[in-house]
């Protein structure tokens, strides 16, 4: 069973665009507790998400658009990238990372941790069955989800994750690189 669960997640590519199903209630409050395994000095869960889903996504993606910051040439440029990421996949979850001051947990370390969190729901998703698409939310994307969706003045948006299966099969991957090219074992002399 060990052996199965490494393939499956040495298997886990992103994929792109996605279609429903989404996981259903019991799998994604799985996928979302996945997020609690990452390492978390300080205890701080420097992470916050909302899961949105169904006609949500159109509501978000209106709310977003409509926003008064949103009626700008740079924004309005963009509609259609962000009516892609916003409303393509059944599931879409806004990605935050919590930045809260602390002596023994910095900014950087708590980004790392949100990412680690994000990354665990992603593996979580894989081995349930579903594919997830990890996307940036530059600003001014960012600022305005940060905005519609409320969330709190110390969250930074990391992302989207969007979750379903895959429109397309999948096609031939280029192998993944050798660990022997990105790592190297240390003897000290």
């Amino acid at each position: 069973m060990t052996t199965e669960i490494l393939e499956t997640l040495l298997a886990r590519r992103s994929a792109w665009p996605l279609m429903a199903p989404a996981p259903q209630a019991g799998e994604l409050e799985t996928i979302l507790q996945a997020a609690a395994t990452a390492p978390d000095h300080a205890g701080l869960m420097p992470w916050h998400f909302k899961v949105v889903q169904g006609d949500a996504r159109q509501v978000l993606l209106q709310q977003v658009l409509q926003h008064p910051d949103a009626q700008t040439e740079q924004v309005q440029a963009l509609r259609g990238k962000y009516t892609l990421k916003l409303t393509t996949a059944p599931l879409v979850i806004v990605l935050a990372a919590r930045m809260t001051p602390h002596l023994k947990a910095p900014e950087f370390e708590q980004l790392l941790t949100a990412g680690a969190a994000v990354m665990n729901m992603l593996n979580a998703a894989h081995v349930l069955g579903y594919s997830g698409f990890w996307s940036s939310a530059p600003d001014p994307l960012g600022s305005l989800l940060n905005q519609v969706m409320g969330f709190a003045p110390q969250d930074k948006i990391i992302g989207l994750l969007n979750l379903g299966v895959p429109v397309n099969a999948p096609r031939e991957q280029a192998p993944r690189a050798a660990w022997q090219s990105y790592a190297e074992l240390w003897t000290g002399s």
